[in-house]
């Protein structure tokens, strides 16, 4: 069709088509609008290659868990993996942004591009959440000790645990990278939680610079 649009010649391309009847259309007189219109027909095709890929690739792209060697509670486990494929599919969606050809493609493109930002960004956090979780929750919840010289800061802790633990309770349903990442006030919660983290962890960490009750492995988690 477009390619009619523009030679301004009408013809029917069916299994009847021959050589002969191509030929007889002239289209050697739009050289350069021809060159144009199958560049634009092949970049587009790669475009749709790739988004096609990305489907495949994200629509089973989950999560593993290893369970908390205390609590069993799950963890996300690291992966070399998915953290090297989150940033090459980046990379390709920027580069299909650069195109010239995007118009067609800018929505899905856009779309996949917000989807695997936000997986990034939360997958980030998460992880630091985790393994602030992990360290302080020895001390919070382990030491009894701790918790009558840290009241104030024990009863928040608490409820740091109990918000981790249900979030983690949810990723185990949803293993799904993509859903698990891009579920809606995510990113939010876990920043709340990494706050509140940091307010006991710097608790923890002068109350280990005052005393020298604290075990040397607890020293060394909060100082």
């Amino acid at each position: 069709l477009q390619l009619m649009q523009t030679t301004k010649v009408r013809f029917i391309m069916d299994k009847k088509t021959t050589l002969n009847d191509l030929l007889a259309l002239n289209l050697h007189e739009f050289e350069d609008e021809v060159r144009n219109i199958v560049d634009k027909a092949t970049k587009e095709l790669n475009m749709e290659k790739v988004l096609k890929e990305l489907d495949a690739t994200w629509s089973v792209m989950e999560f593993e868990h290893d369970a908390h060697l205390r609590t069993k509670t799950p963890l996300l486990r690291s992966s070399e993996d998915l953290i090297e494929t989150l940033e090459d599919n980046q990379v390709q969606l920027q580069n299909l942004m650069t195109s010239k050809y995007i118009a067609y493609f800018l929505e899905e493109v856009s779309s996949w591009q917000t989807k695997l930002s936000t997986a990034d960004s939360v997958i980030q956090i998460w992880f630091e959440v985790q393994r602030t979780w992990s360290h302080l929750e020895s001390i919070f919840i382990g030491s009894e000790d701790i918790r009558k010289q840290l009241p104030e800061d024990s009863l928040r802790f608490d409820g740091i645990d109990s918000d981790f633990k249900e979030l983690m309770e949810a990723a185990v349903k949803t293993p799904n990278v993509i859903e698990a990442t891009n579920k809606k006030g995510l990113f939010a919660l876990l920043e709340d939680i990494q706050d509140r983290l940091a307010l006991c962890e710097k608790a923890g960490r002068i109350f280990g610079n005052k005393t020298s009750c604290l075990p040397s492995v607890l020293l060394r988690v909060v100082c």
